[in-house]
């Protein structure tokens, strides 16, 4: 846990992947845009934009966890976990500023 822990205390590495994985994954916005009533009859949402902002999200904490994976050969635990939870929070609202661009777009 230790050594997981420093690293994302360090924090460069693991921001730069999170900088990437908003970039990368805000444009699938118009993909997923496109195939939203099929995913609407299957998983019964609400709101589109909350489905897909959910899905980003949960995208990103998972890259980043599979990252700690590689780079340790460690599956975060709980508190690793809430951290990296932690990590894509902070950046809600860039995310949306980000998806709210890409949904215009598209």
């Amino acid at each position: 846990m230790d050594k997981v822990r420093d690293s994302m205390g360090l924090g460069p590495y693991i921001r730069k992947e999170i900088d990437s994985a908003i970039k990368n994954w805000c444009p699938n916005v118009t993909l997923l845009k496109k195939g939203e009533s099929r995913s609407q009859k299957v998983w019964k949402f609400k709101s589109g934009s909350d489905f897909i902002y959910g899905y980003l999200v949960g995208q990103m904490e998972g890259y980043i966890a599979g990252m700690i994976v590689g780079r340790y050969g460690k599956i975060p635990d709980a508190g690793e976990s809430k951290e990296i939870r932690k990590m894509v929070e902070v950046r809600a609202e860039e995310i949306r500023q980000v998806m709210s661009y890409h949904e215009k777009e598209g």
